[in-house]
Formats: C-alpha cells, sequence, structure tokens
C-alpha cells in the first residue's frame, strides 16, 4: 500500500496518523502497558538459570524492544520518517533475536519466546498504521528469519517458533487490510477539508472586494455628484473646481490601473502629494485575477514614504507581474536626476528594498 504524503507543514491533526488518534495520551499509555505486561509475564514465569552473555542479551533485547515500540508510537508524522522507520523494524528485529537466544531451549519454556514478538508485532502494526507496510512486512520476513534460525540452529522445536510467526501473521493481516481502505478515506476527507476551506477564503475575499467596490462606488457618488448636478443646471466651474476635478480623475485611474496600491493611506498621500503639484502615476502589471499584493503593509509604507517627501517632480509607482524576479519599482524624478527604489525576493524568500540614487528613468 502507498503511503499517503502530507504537507510538509502539517502538524498535529492535519496528518493522517493526527487524525487517528496517535500523538494522543492514551496510545502512549498503551505502550507503556504493553511493556509492563511484558516485564510482568517474565517475572511471573519461574526464573531462568542463565549465563552472563544471556543475561545481558536478555536485558538488552528487551530494552532495545521497548526503544523499537516507542519510536512507532512517537510523535505524529505521517508516513513515519524513513529513519525511524528502519529503526523501529531492524532494532526490534534485532532485540527479539537477542531475547530468543537468551531463551534456554527447553519444554517448560514453549511461553516465553511468544512476549518478545507480541511487542515486536505491536511496533509493526503501528509501522502499517502510519504508512510504512512495506517496512513492517520486512519486519516479519525478519521474524520467519528468527524462527528459522532457533529451530535449526538454537533447537527450539518448530511447534513452539511456528505458533509465534502464525500469531503475527494474524494480527498483521487485519491492520493490513483496514488500514488499505481507511488511509485513502483519511486523506481523501483531508482534502475535502482543504477544498472547504479554500472555498471560504474565497467567498471571504469575494465578499470584501464586493464591499470595498461598494464604498468606493459611494466615495465616487459623493465626489462626482456635485460636480454632474452643478454642470447639469449649466453652472460655471472655478480654477479650484477645475483642480478637485483633476484630482478626482486621476484617482478613478489609480482604481482602476493601479489597484494593487490602493489602500486609504496611499490614497490620502497620494492625493496630499498631488495637492502639491507632484505627478503621480500608479500602475499595477500583474494578471487581471492577481490577489492581494505580497507584504502588502512594507510595499504600501515604501511609497508613502517616496510620496511624503516628494514637493515637485514626479513620482511613478508599478507593480510588476510575478513572473519577474522583482516585486514592484518606485521612480521618483526631480527632472534632474531620477531615484529609484526596487524591491526583489531575496535569499530568504522575503520582499527587500535596494535603491539606485541615479540614472534615468526604466520603468
Amino acid at each position: 500500500m502507498t503511503a499517503s504524503r502530507t504537507d510538509p507543514g502539517a502538524t498535529g491533526s492535519e496528518t493522517i496518523a493526527g487524525m487517528m488518534g496517535l500523538g494522543r495520551r492514551g496510545l502512549r499509555v498503551a505502550v507503556g502497558g504493553v511493556m509492563a505486561a511484558y516485564v510482568a509475564v517474565g517475572l511471573m514465569l519461574p526464573s531462568l538459570e542463565l549465563s552472563p552473555a544471556r543475561w545481558v542479551a536478555a536485558v538488552l533485547g528487551s530494552v532495545g524492544l521497548a526503544v523499537s515500540l516507542w519510536l512507532a508510537a512517537r510523535g505524529e508524522e505521517d508516513p513515519l520518517g524513513r529513519s525511524a522507520t528502519i529503526a523501529v523494524a531492524v532494532i526490534g528485529a534485532v532485540a527479539g533475536a537477542a531475547v530468543w537466544w537468551s531463551i534456554p531451549v527447553g519444554p517448560t519454556n514453549w511461553v516465553r519466546p511468544g512476549a518478545p514478538m507480541v511487542v515486536y508485532a505491536i511496533a509493526m502494526c503501528l509501522l502499517i498504521v502510519r504508512g510504512r507496510v512495506r517496512w513492517a512486512w520486512l519486519g516479519f520476513l525478519a521474524v520467519v528469519g528468527v524462527a528459522a534460525v532457533a529451530a535449526a540452529v538454537w533447537g527450539w522445536r518448530p511447534g513452539t517458533v511456528v505458533p509465534v510467526v502464525l500469531r503475527m501473521l494474524a494480527s498483521m493481516v487485519p491492520v493490513t487490510l483496514m488500514m488499505a481502505f481507511v488511509r485513502p478515506l483519511l486523506a481523501f476527507s483531508r482534502v475535502l477539508d482543504r477544498r472547504e476551506v479554500a472555498a471560504v477564503e474565497a467567498e471571504a475575499a469575494l465578499a470584501a472586494t464586493v464591499a470595498q467596490r461598494a464604498r468606493t462606488l459611494a466615495e465616487l457618488d459623493h465626489e462626482v455628484r456635485p460636480f454632474l448636478e452643478h454642470a447639469a443646471r449649466g453652472g460655471h466651474f472655478s480654477a479650484d473646481d477645475a483642480v478637485r476635478a483633476r484630482l478626482l480623475e486621476a484617482a478613478l485611474r489609480d482604481e482602476v490601473r493601479g489597484r494593487g496600491w490602493m489602500s486609504p493611506e496611499v490614497r490620502a498621500e497620494v492625493s496630499a502629494a498631488r495637492e502639491r503639484g507632484v505627478a503621480v502615476r500608479l500602475f499595477d502589471d500583474r494578471s487581471g485575477d492577481a490577489g492581494a499584493v505580497r507584504d502588502r503593509d512594507r510595499i504600501h509604507a515604501e511609497l508613502i514614504d517616496v510620496l511624503s517627501g516628494a514637493d515637485r517632480g514626479s513620482v511613478t509607482a508599478r507593480l510588476v507581474p510575478a513572473a519577474r524576479a522583482m516585486v514592484a519599482v518606485i521612480a521618483e524624478s526631480d527632472g534632474a536626476s531620477v531615484r529609484r527604489r526596487v524591491c526583489a525576493v531575496d535569499e530568504s524568500g522575503e520582499p527587500a528594498w535596494t535603491r539606485d540614487t541615479g540614472g534615468t528613468l526604466s520603468m
């Protein structure tokens, strides 16, 4: 079964493992309970006369099984990382083999070989749940190999080793079949959730756009209606009225061809600069369906800074198409020289401004 990949930044309930509750406290308690049961079984069975080497193998093997199980249950990464997966499969198999080797062969010890492989089987089932099916079944094949060595070399009877392998097989098959159905369903539900979120965001953006356009139309109505009514009555326009009309016409052009620059702060600063005699031109050369400007506040603040310091000449601000390296260009001309400010994405992926204090205007 192919593991379902998640987004690089997906964590917690965003991952399939998180959706199945693998990060909850209950799982950690259950893992601790498995190891406690493993230790309890060893304590309840009759004590064994073991050589120092076999005691070391038994202790290290038990610790290795605990580590393997802990790694399989740790975190909510989905699928489980490759290094952690390999560690779970290899450490568990080696640890189980070490525990088996430490157990003396005898008819009274037939129960003991099953305990370590129960722990390892649970770890392999967790690998299956976390999308590492192939590695889990490689772990099963490792157990089959250990069982074959135990029967052929260590002297264990088939009646002891075969049931251990069959129990592990019986536990892994249903988990594999269940995950073959459950994981694709969970992945599909995540896709539906993302689409729903995207639809809600698009609806919210559309509502915001409609509301902004309604406010703009209301403002235009407030500004334009007096001119139209005055013209309809045949009234005379003064020089101040003519200046107000030109400013209003320029503002209307800004709304159409420089919409990416539009914000209340920019509108106010542009209007103030034009009243001081500065020729301000705003352009948004991005595609018609382009969304919000990246780092909008920072880019707008740079334009406001230029406009606030301009008292003559011209200021031209342009938002560059997304396919280019630059994000925005602001050129300020006083008739004798041109000063450009260029915003481009730096090595960290963030927009950064650089200044060119001389040269000719090239926009």
